[in-house]
């Protein structure tokens, strides 16, 4: 079904344009990309794709855009285990030159992105016959976080108490428990961390537009047709065909960029991605424990095959949630249709259980369930895996990013923005290191204050910065939009507004799903779709046929996710 926008006549339309950021810049933004070369093509709104022209904008000297056949984020990068971490257990596969970057770029991040990386202890434990000894754990423990000299807040240390660690961690199963080892990471909501990238990016000059589709590159037929120009893209929303120019083109999409690798004009038929044990698979429950701890544990259900333990996790999650998860599993679906299965909701279930046996954890608990494929780089003859990441250039002149992982987006995109400087002779000035992703300017601050109650105000600050003076403004405006969209949940109508005018949403899942996590609470936010889409459609100029079709993918995509449930 495509869909067209109609002319909009709600009162809520920003007076400045210049901050905007909503179905009319993307629409301003396509008729950029239609008619002025770039110097830099971004294909791929992910998170890597997003530090590296968020990057691009902060540098200056160049006309950088970015195309997303979704919307931002809607692929692996929001189906994460919304961890900012080291690695931990590539430490103990002494793979220390990637833990040491990453536990680098936690510390740049915390910086850079206080409202949405936040701290988080974890306890990893230890039962008899696992394969890692406490006080080897506790030793990799304290050089974990050394390689990033954390504060004396997050030292690592061991506990070898059974019963001190259950008083910290929450009613987990003591028998056999040789102790604890207490780490530090942080937490952050994986698709809104994208997001900022893209609205940062685009706030510096970066010229970006989701629901676009890559379908092919142009070729330069004055060198033989084996140089890359550009590409053919389409409106997804509207069906429409066009061309974007571009110096330099850049292939950034996750699992799907061998996708884009077989239409080069100079494939050589080798595929640079491997999906065996890529898939991670996630289960949201009602929150287990009161612990504020996240807990990581070594499974057991190889034992019997004889093969090596994975690592589950039981993390705190908003919301009073908990998050069971796992990842290196095989996907037998097409990327594009990925979620848990029924042999993996019934294998992180059984592994949780074993963790907390008193929880009464069943398939009647689970409150939402998602799976994504992480980019694992495959080495000659697939012999390997690697977190790690490659950035390569074919002869045809494109560049593409292979591997990575969410900690390390703003690394990646550092490494390939040098390198794009460099081929087109542009000065280089890195800022993503220093510059914050949001924008708490005090004086604007200090002048909305009274509108709603001081909690209500600090959530709001957190998630949007100075935009926090935009969302009052509307309440002043209407009172009714201080109203919570779910009573159980702290969302306002008025966000929902905001959404549309400043974070570009499109359709209702992108709100439901992606800028906000109402998707994976309690309900999915399918009681409320039809009231969240008419305010999505006042604001977006959508008919009633639009709105209805818009609760009803909605409605399917989450029936869908649920199916193995």
């Amino acid at each position: 079904m495509k869909y067209f926008t109609h002319d909009v006549l709600s009162s809520h339309r920003p007076a400045n344009v210049s901050t905007e950021f909503s179905f009319r810049t993307r629409t301003q933004n396509i008729e950029i990309l239609k008619r002025q070369p770039l110097d830099v093509l971004v294909i791929g709104g992910g998170v890597v794709g997003a530090g590296l022209i968020r990057d691009l904008a902060l540098n200056g000297g160049l006309q950088a855009g970015l195309i997303e056949q979704g919307d931002f984020a809607s692929g692996t990068s929001n189906a994460t285990s919304e961890l900012v971490h080291g690695g931990f257990r590539y430490l103990l596969q002494r793979d220390i030159a990637l833990v040491k970057e990453a536990r680098q770029e936690r510390k740049i991040l915390l910086r850079t992105a206080p409202n949405l990386v936040k701290p988080l202890p974890i306890a990893i434990l230890t039962y008899k016959g696992e394969p890692y000894p406490l006080l080897g754990i506790h030793l990799a423990g304290l050089y974990y976080n050394h390689l990033a000299k954390t504060d004396r807040t997050e030292k690592s240390y061991a506990i070898r108490n059974p019963q001190a660690v259950r008083r910290l961690v929450g009613p987990i199963e003591v028998k056999g428990l040789k102790g604890g080892v207490i780490i530090w990471d942080s937490t952050v909501d994986d698709a809104r961390l994208t997001l900022l990238t893209i609205k940062s990016a685009h706030e510096h000059g970066g010229v970006v537009a989701n629901y676009v589709r890559f379908l092919d590159f142009l070729t330069n037929n004055a060198e033989g047709g084996k140089t890359v120009s550009g590409v053919l893209a389409e409106d997804v929303l509207s069906g429409e065909q066009f061309e974007i120019r571009a110096k330099k083109i850049v292939g950034a999409t996750g699992p799907w960029i061998d996708k884009i690798w077989r239409q080069d004009p100079s494939y050589d038929g080798r595929p640079r991605l491997t999906t065996e044990k890529a898939k991670g698979s996630h289960l949201l429950i009602p929150r287990i424990s009161a612990s504020e701890y996240g807990i990581l544990a070594f499974t057991h259900s190889e034992r019997q095959h004889r093969g090596k333990p994975r690592v589950l996790f039981i993390l705190p999650y908003a919301h009073n949630l908990s998050m069971i998860g796992t990842t290196e599993s095989d996907p037998e679906e097409d990327l594009d249709r990925v979620r848990p299965s029924t042999s993996e909701i019934d294998y992180l279930i059984a592994e949780a259980s074993r963790v907390f046996p008193h929880a009464n954890i069943d398939r009647s608990n689970i409150i939402s369930a998602y799976a994504g494929v992480r980019p694992l780089v495959a080495a000659e003859g697939n012999d390997f895996v690697s977190r790690e990441h490659a950035i390569v250039q074919s002869p045809s002149g494109v560049m593409y990013i292979y591997g990575g992982k969410l900690t390390t987006y703003r690394r990646i995109g550092q490494e390939a923005a040098d390198l794009i400087t460099a081929g087109l002779n542009v000065p280089r000035n890195c800022r993503t290191g220093e510059h914050k992703l949001l924008d708490h300017d005090e004086r604007v601050l200090e002048g909305c204050e009274g509108v709603l109650p001081a909690e209500a105000r600090q959530r709001l600050i957190q998630r949007y910065g100075s935009g926090i003076a935009q969302i009052e403004a509307l309440i002043g405006q209407d009172a009714t939009l201080a109203d919570r969209l779910i009573e159980s949940l702290p969302f306002l109508k008025a966000e929902v507004i905001y959404a549309c005018w400043e974070e570009m949403v499109l359709t209702l899942e992108d709100f439901l799903w992606r800028r906000t996590r109402i998707g994976l609470t309690r309900g999915q936010g399918i009681p409320q779709a039809p009231e969240i889409g008419g305010l999505i459609g006042q604001e977006c100029g959508w008919d009633k046929e639009r709105i209805n079709a818009e609760v009803e993918q909605y409605t399917r995509r989450i029936r869908w996710l649920n199916a193995e449930i």
